[in-house]
């Protein structure tokens, strides 16, 4: 039993549905990395918490999306324009 039974639909899911799973599943961890790295210098320069989350939500948002963009691009590279 296969999950996509003919290549037109594994191509239709690289193309519209891998990023949006790829952004969704992604995100936390990529806000966890950013966090730890950044966290403890920005409580250090804000008094307020919520300074330190709003550009730590900025950033993650950021990657997470640039990243689901060069993921949408690298599967029209492999599975093509027309698939």
């Amino acid at each position: 039993m296969r999950l996509f039974p003919d290549r037109e639909k594994l191509k239709s899911f690289m193309k519209k549905g891998l990023p949006v799973v790829f952004t969704v599943v992604w995100a936390p961890m990529i806000w966890m990395l950013l966090a730890s790295l950044f966290g403890p210098l920005a409580n250090r320069l804000f008094t307020v918490w919520q300074i330190p989350a709003i550009i730590i939500a900025v950033a993650t948002l950021a990657v997470t999306v640039s990243l689901a963009l060069w993921l949408s691009q690298l599967s029209l590279k492999k599975f093509g324009d027309n698939g």
